[in-house]
């Protein structure tokens, strides 16, 4: 029998299998929770604001597949425009979009939603 070091508390134990790196499921499970909540939260500063966006639009385009809106209404409501996922096209130009709703800047602040399916 080998002796190993558990990769999340660093106590020495038992190797019961080959390819066994942690003493117990519990030092096992929580190892991977604070390795995904890590992640989690370096991500938060993005995602945060891309969740408000699309929770925004989703509740603002329910029924409708294009609308506009004015700038300062969409930012009264908590919307950011410093955070979208990808481009978008629409006819031969690209535009920032969220998920599935790509983002037009119009002339008078106005702001137009098309919602993709």
């Amino acid at each position: 029998m080998e002796k190993s070091i558990d990769k999340h508390t660093g106590e020495e134990f038992i190797k019961t299998r080959v390819n066994q790196v942690f003493a117990k499921a519990k030092n096992r499970i929580a190892y991977y929770n604070k390795k995904a909540n890590d992640l989690r939260r370096s991500v938060a500063y993005i995602n945060k604001p891309l969740h408000t966006n699309l929770r925004i639009l989703n509740n603002l385009m329910a029924a409708k597949k294009e609308e506009v809106f004015h700038k300062q209404f969409l930012e009264g409501k908590g919307f950011s425009f410093a955070v979208h996922t990808h481009y978008g096209r629409v006819g031969d130009k690209s535009h920032f979009a969220i998920y599935q709703y790509v983002v037009l800047k119009e002339p008078n602040e106005q702001i137009k939603i098309i919602k993709n399916d």
